[in-house]
């Protein structure tokens, strides 16, 4: 009777990763390295010289592949704070596919390392400090992929249009009165930087009016 030839893969040697130490490095006949935890090491009780069946080789690759994307993922989410859209992106141009790429982040988004929200309201306290406005604040945070339900709440804490554009002409005039041609300068400058006409207009006014001035 004839039987099919099972293939198999001989386990050459298995040691500690010198560089992590929840990594497992799992050395294969014809150089293969396989990087799995500890934990897959226990469930498939694997020692040096063992021969594994190709359905078990296959399995534990994946294993493997997980394990090096959640790695990078997390070494980039470390790194500095990313949207979910960002490092997902990141990710594929590491050659992580879509779904590879959407467990990762998921699993990042579950230990905190990825939050949105706080994201969010991090890139609202940036911009919003350093003096832009609304309209530039939503670029930026459509520019990094954050969710516009997330938007509103996160907006919120921008100080007042009238207090934001009166900090930066004061930052930028140094005391000086501007004429109606600076003054144009400047409009055209607040209006970069997302705010409106309608905001900039009334306080802009009492800079080229004088008023500013006369209350110091």
């Amino acid at each position: 009777m004839f039987l099919p030839t099972i293939l198999t893969m001989r386990i050459e040697k298995i040691e500690n990763s010198k560089h992590k130490q929840e990594r497992i490095l799992v050395y294969l006949e014809g150089g293969e390295l396989l990087r799995i935890t500890g934990e897959a090491l226990l469930r498939f009780g694997l020692q040096t010289g063992m021969d594994l069946p190709e359905a078990t080789v296959v399995e534990l690759r994946d294993i493997s592949r997980q394990y090096q994307l959640r790695s990078r993922g997390a070494q980039l989410a470390s790194s500095r704070m990313l949207s979910r859209k960002e490092l997902t992106d990141r990710l594929q141009r590491r050659g992580a596919t879509d779904v590879e790429a959407a467990d990762t982040v998921d699993w990042l988004e579950e230990l905190g390392a990825v939050n949105d929200e706080a994201y969010a309201a991090v890139i609202v306290r940036h911009y919003g400090q350093g003096g832009y406005g609304v309209l530039r604040v939503r670029q930026e945070l459509q520019r990094r992929g954050i969710q516009r339900s997330l938007w509103e709440e996160a907006l919120c804490q921008l100080p007042p249009a009238e207090e934001a554009i009166e900090q930066v002409l004061r930052s930028r005039l140094k005391g000086r009165m501007p004429d109606r041609d600076e003054g144009r300068k400047l409009a055209a400058m607040l209006q970069r930087r997302g705010f409106v006409w309608q905001e900039i207009r009334p306080v802009l006014e009492r800079f080229l009016d004088g008023e500013e001035f006369l209350e110091d």
